[in-house]
């Protein structure tokens, strides 16, 4: 097993083992430490992923958004390609469905009139597994992720993570995408843009 391998599995494990009392606590803290950005009330279109198994759960923070009128899209994943798509939704409830490795994705139909371009995203609200002190992030392995960054360098790029999840160094890779920002629930830390 990789290094890397070995550590996303170490920090899931301590992730997994949250109380769910530990985690409303955290994820309250999370979401006021989120919403307090500025770039929060000032940009508009948001990329936000959605929470599965032990991740920060992004269900609050994304009806937030909407009720402060923001425009709020989802990732769809095409595995043949191993691209993602963009898609609006208005209404997570009734918008979005079980795909890609039982992940809640908007539904397909959407796609025609509520396909967002990485172009268009001002902010872009990223998971991960582990996060480093210098803004880099290990995903779950596939890729998905900094493949769609690339393609939206506009975007500022928020990490959300539990600070356990927060390490020292992740060995990381010329094309890997780090974060500018990385809200937990003790603080938020930014990094100074350097390359994409």
């Amino acid at each position: 097993m990789s290094p890397k391998a070995i550590l996303r599995r170490r920090v899931l494990t301590l992730r997994d083992q949250l109380s769910r009392q530990q985690r409303t606590v955290f994820e309250r803290r999370l979401l006021a430490g989120f919403l307090d950005l500025p770039e929060i009330r000032e940009l508009h279109c948001f990329f936000v992923y959605c929470s599965y198994r032990s991740e920060v759960d992004t269900e609050l923070l994304i009806a937030q958004l909407l009720l402060m009128g923001k425009d709020v899209s989802i990732p769809l994943t095409d595995t043949s390609p191993g691209t993602m798509r963009a898609v609006r939704v208005t209404n997570p409830k009734t918008q979005l469905r079980l795909g890609y490795k039982g992940i809640p994705e908007p539904d397909p139909t959407l796609i025609p009139g509520n396909l967002c371009t990485p172009e268009s995203l001002d902010v872009a609200i990223i998971p991960g597994s582990v996060f480093d002190e210098q803004g880099y992030r290990l995903g779950y392995g596939s890729g998905y992720y900094d493949r769609f960054l690339i393609r939206a360098p506009q975007a500022l790029r928020i990490g959300l993570a539990f600070s356990l999840q927060l390490v020292r160094r992740i060995p990381h890779l010329p094309h890997d995408v780090p974060m500018d920002v990385l809200v937990t629930e003790k603080e938020v830390t930014r990094w100074p843009r350097t390359g994409i």
